[in-house]
């Protein structure tokens, strides 16, 4: 798209005989919405009355996907491991005291189905980059005092390997606490 709008100003420049412009733009989770994701583990698993199945996660919507509970945005989220288990329907649960704090097929209209395992399962949100740091900040004071998670740089190399790099470490409760003035 980038390259389209670039190639159609300078075929105006030409025509015109004007200088290209200096083109400074912004489009949103257009083209940045692919570059992060947000990787839970799933902490335990609860019967809810004879219907409801709840996961609950090592993090919290609220803190770390915002877009989640404030506009039901909708992210593409799939089980990082045990593929070739059974699936079931469940809802989503974050660790805060909130209400709120939940992802589940009524509130998003597509129905989630996780491995139905007892190993340990991680699932992943993606085309989460545009706009959750911004809301939720990184550092700083959450929701129900959650630390900021680990932010990992993933890179692809030519070979198809991966390079990971520890961007930022998690915060622990004692940074948390110092911020609070606490020491």
């Amino acid at each position: 798209m980038v390259n389209e709008i670039v190639k159609r100003i300078k075929e105006i420049c030409a025509e015109h005989d004007v200088m290209e412009p200096d083109i400074i733009t912004e489009f949103g989770k257009y083209t940045v919405a692919e570059a992060s994701g947000i990787l839970y583990k799933v902490l335990g698993r609860k019967q809810q009355n004879d219907r409801e199945k709840w996961l609950m996660l090592d993090g919290s919507f609220i803190t770390n996907l915002p877009d989640v509970w404030a506009l039901n945005q909708k992210y593409i989220l799939l089980p990082i491991n045990n593929w070739d288990a059974e699936y079931e329907r469940v809802n989503l649960g974050g660790i805060t005291c909130d209400g709120q704090d939940y992802y589940n097929q009524e509130a998003h209209m597509n129905s989630v189905f996780m491995p139905k395992t007892r190993k340990v399962q991680y699932l992943g949100f993606f085309n989460t980059g545009a706009y959750q740091e911004v809301l939720s900040g990184y550092g700083g004071i959450h929701h129900c005092l959650l630390p900021s998670p680990k932010h990992v740089i993933i890179r692809r190399n030519r070979d198809e390997t991966f390079n990971f790099e520890v961007f930022g470490e998690e915060q622990n409760s004692k940074q948390v606490l110092k911020i609070l003035g606490y020491t």
